[in-house]
């Protein structure tokens, strides 16, 4: 019974975070209630409350369910990619824009988070998470880029921690482009080329006079 109960708690669970992810997706995060979530999930305002404590707790479970197979990429690359830091580099973002194009879980959250999320009043926790997420990545992908520039994959004049940024606003650029017409490119399809041009323009840049 006890296995039962918990197995049909954690149905519960999915239902209100696949709920969440399609009313935020179509309606925005401040304009929607956790009463419309429910609804949308089929279940009681008490239920979702067993859950989450609030609007901030719910969106943080979103995003944590499409940062455990990012984080699983991130341990993969090393292996995939040995003594070969900017191949590690260019796996996880290939992944980053596959996923965005191919999961539909990742895909609601990025467009919750680019396109439907005011960082306002009771929101901003959400922004700060964003933000300390962001940073955490940032930091183990500029160590990956010194790797690169000190092996000779990468000009010893770039700095790393430019570079990550440089390489976050592409993909995040590209994401938020293809979210507002996914039919003006495929970026599924040119996700290895978009990827590659960065990385050669990185490999080919001159130092500033």
């Amino acid at each position: 019974m006890v296995r039962r109960t918990k197995a049909e708690a954690l149905v519960t669970r999915a239902q209100l975070l696949d709920a969440a992810e399609l009313v935020f997706s179509e309606k925005g995060v401040t304009n929607t209630s956790l009463q419309e979530v429910a609804d949308a999930a089929g279940v009681s305002r008490g239920a979702l409350y067993h859950h989450f404590k609030n609007k901030v707790d719910l969106t943080d479970a979103l995003l944590d369910r499409v940062m455990l197979p990012l984080d699983e990429m991130r341990m993969r690359a090393p292996l995939a990619a040995p003594d070969d830091p900017l191949s590690q580099i260019r796996l996880r973002a290939i992944y980053v824009l596959h996923q965005a194009a191919n999961d539909s879980h990742t895909r609601a959250v990025f467009t919750i988070l680019f396109h439907k999320c005011e960082y306002v009043d009771k929101m901003l926790p959400i922004k700060l998470r964003h933000l300390q997420t962001r940073n955490e990545c940032a930091e183990d992908v500029s160590r990956v880029f010194a790797s690169a520039i000190a092996v000779g994959q990468l000009p010893a004049h770039l700095d790393a921690n430019d570079i990550t940024m440089g390489l976050f606003s592409f993909i995040d650029g590209l994401v938020y482009n293809w979210l507002l017409d996914p039919a003006g490119f495929s970026l599924e399809k040119n996700a290895e080329l978009f990827v590659d041009i960065y990385l050669e323009g990185l490999r080919q840049a001159k130092p500033n006079k």
